[in-house]
């Protein structure tokens, strides 16, 4: 507005007045917030990418790429959420048939999804949208031989007082060294550790292939199970 006793004076943002900000609801908040730490992951693995390029040691090369790749995975999902999330929680049947979609198009894996549409917390969902993409990329890498492409199959049910998911190949199912324990790679580090947080149970058989079964509580599921503190990768101690 032109102040007459100035009338060749221009308001700017930065000249010290006052500005009256826009009224804003939560959801827009919300989905602000959403953007900025999508984007925030995107430029994250971005750098790494960038990185990888400087760095000569191949181990140290493909780890910086498996975590860039991981990055921009949370953050396509993140933006997923937002797009999903409404008052009541994330609608999982959607959400993982949206899911799937960027699965089949990073891996080529004919992802076949069969869930219910059961409510959870956008967190929640987030978790288990982790889980589901790490171990589609598992079935990716060690299911079918070189070059080949076969089906994966994601399911999400209630079972009694729990959510049941599960993800499932055709592939030649677990070694012997997974059975053992001894083959454990990141990927599965982070699959357990947000089945302990969601306190749930994972349980690794094969039949007719790999198949992973995540079973969490209902409770978990509805809201946000993550205290100060609680998020970590590293093993559960053994008991006394």
């Amino acid at each position: 507005m032109t102040d007459p006793a100035r009338p060749n004076a221009v308001d700017h943002p930065l000249s010290g007045a006052p500005l009256r900000p826009w009224p804003r609801s939560a959801e827009d908040e919300r989905r602000e917030l959403d953007h900025r730490l999508a984007n925030s992951l995107q430029l994250a693995a971005d750098f790494l990418i960038f990185e990888h390029m400087r760095v000569t040691d191949p181990k140290a090369r493909a780890a910086l790429i498996a975590t860039a790749e991981r990055l921009s995975a949370v953050g396509q999902m993140h933006r997923f959420i937002a797009a999903h999330r409404q008052v009541k929680g994330v609608d999982m049947e959607a959400f993982l048939k949206e899911l799937a979609g960027l699965i089949t198009d990073s891996s080529g894996l004919e992802c076949q999804v069969d869930a219910e549409p059961v409510s959870v917390s956008g967190e929640v969902a987030e978790m288990l949208a982790i889980a589901v993409n790490e171990l589609a990329m598992n079935a990716a890498k060690h299911a079918y031989p070189w070059g080949d492409r076969g089906p994966l199959r994601i399911a999400c049910h209630r079972r009694g007082t729990g959510l049941e998911i599960i993800v499932a190949d055709d592939g030649e199912g677990l070694s012997k060294a997974f059975a053992a324990r001894k083959s454990h790679g990141l990927g599965m580090t982070i699959v357990e550790a947000i089945v302990r947080q969601l306190h749930g149970q994972l349980v690794a058989v094969t039949d007719h292939g790999a198949r992973f079964t995540i079973t969490i509580p209902l409770a978990s599921a509805a809201a946000s199970t993550a205290g100060p503190g609680s998020r970590s990768f590293a093993p559960p101690e053994p008991p006394r």
